[in-house]
């Protein structure tokens, strides 16, 4: 069972906890705020550069920047095991919102991904991420020691199944895929039997073949195949991703500038603020730019990674473990697909890619993190999960 049974409870049947500031991650910090101010040269490159006016995509990156800031605080000070408490309230909540594209969702280039309020754009697949690695998370946690048994193993791929279908209808193959990755690495973390693992691998073979001939449509197929060979549409679907490969190709060493490359000054290259940001990125920095950006999102996992080893709550662990999976995938597959060897999808670049939701959800992943470093138990938890 679970160790928290209420908010209510901390000082009644659990060692109050106690809050060090000193253990703040300020290089998880640092990590989070050049990776920011990365997106925003970009994204006001990208935009044309200039003066940035009300109309301008950087402002706007700028207001979500500065909505953003109080959530990452807010998670920070609140005391990490509340919202282990209030989990699945979060998970029903982002299944509504999933569910209520259908009936209210704003469609944009064929996909109902984002809904409307007043000013405001949400997409509840971003949001559905978080909620599906803390509600997984206290779902292994709670049963760390009986993750062997196959029911609950197949109960934690259903916890993952039913948002991943939701976002699957929208369609965005690209976060379904992030779901997928997410509850593998946090499996694997559970210490689940590995015969389960190589068994859904193994199902998974025949599972795509069925996909690909009967329930993926006929442009789903098309993207698949020219994401790896442009070259079958060069003037419509595989146009951007030839821009693209031209664009980091053209960089060089150290890129042409604050401008960008041709493919950006001549408007050849498309959504360049948003899937294709690092191809104009690496064209205005080049080769050493690339580089740079791997280290800064290679240290910023590194420090996530440590927070799952540092703590003894088997919960924060597998927190620690599922915002690592999503960051690492969401950034290896963005660049991928920018280099020609990931599918294209809609998935952005964490930190970088223009947009609201995706920039709200891993501040709030980060406040959390940084929550569990700062709220300490007098509890001790029980770190070999084998049980002895």
């Amino acid at each position: 069972m679970s160790t928290l049974s209420s908010p209510f409870s901390l000082g009644r049947n659990e060692p109050r906890g106690t809050t060090n500031w000193a253990n703040l991650d300020y290089y998880m910090i640092v990590c989070m705020i050049v990776l920011i101010g990365f997106g925003l040269v970009s994204i006001w490159s990208a935009g044309g550069g200039g003066s940035i006016t009300m109309t301008h995509p950087v402002f706007r990156q700028i207001v979500y920047t500065i909505v953003g800031i109080p959530i990452l605080v807010g998670m920070t000070l609140l005391d990490y095991r509340y919202v282990k408490t209030f989990s699945w309230v979060f998970y029903a909540a982002s299944l509504g919102l999933l569910a209520s594209l259908m009936v209210a969702g704003t469609t944009i280039g064929g996909s109902t991904r984002w809904l409307l309020f007043g000013p405001i754009t949400i997409q509840p697949s971003e949001i559905a991420k978080l909620a599906v690695i803390i509600s997984l998370a206290v779902f292994i946690a709670d049963r760390r020691h009986e993750m062997d048994r196959f029911v609950n193993y197949v109960l934690s791929a259903v916890i993952v199944a039913i948002p991943a279908a939701l976002v699957y209808l929208q369609p965005d193959l690209g976060t379904t895929g992030v779901f997928a990755f997410i509850w593998l690495m946090m499996m694997l973390i559970a210490r689940t039997r590995l015969l389960y693992i190589i068994g859904t691998i193994l199902l998974a073979i025949p599972a795509a073949l069925i996909s690909w001939m009967f329930l993926m449509q006929d442009y789903m197929r098309d993207r698949l195949m020219i994401s790896f060979n442009p070259e079958l549409d060069r003037l419509g679907a595989g146009y951007n991703i030839i821009q693209a490969q031209i664009s980091i190709g053209s960089g060089g060493l150290l890129g042409h500038g604050l401008t960008g490359g041709t493919q950006s000054q001549m408007d050849l290259l498309r959504v360049r603020t948003t899937d294709f940001i690092f191809a104009h990125a690496m064209g205005m920095f080049g080769f050493i730019g690339a580089i740079a950006l791997f280290v800064v999102i290679g240290l910023l996992l590194w420090r996530i990674m440590r927070v799952a080893h540092e703590t003894q709550d088997p919960f924060a662990q597998l927190l620690a473990a599922g915002i690592t999976a999503m960051i690492f995938f969401q950034a290896f597959v963005n660049i991928g697909m920018n280099v020609g060897i990931m599918p294209v999808t809609g998935i952005p670049l964490p930190f970088v890619s223009l947009g609201g939701s995706s920039l709200w959800t891993t501040l709030a992943a980060i406040g959390l993190l940084q929550s569990v470093r700062i709220h300490h138990q007098r509890l001790a938890f029980q770190r070999d999960w084998s049980g002895r």
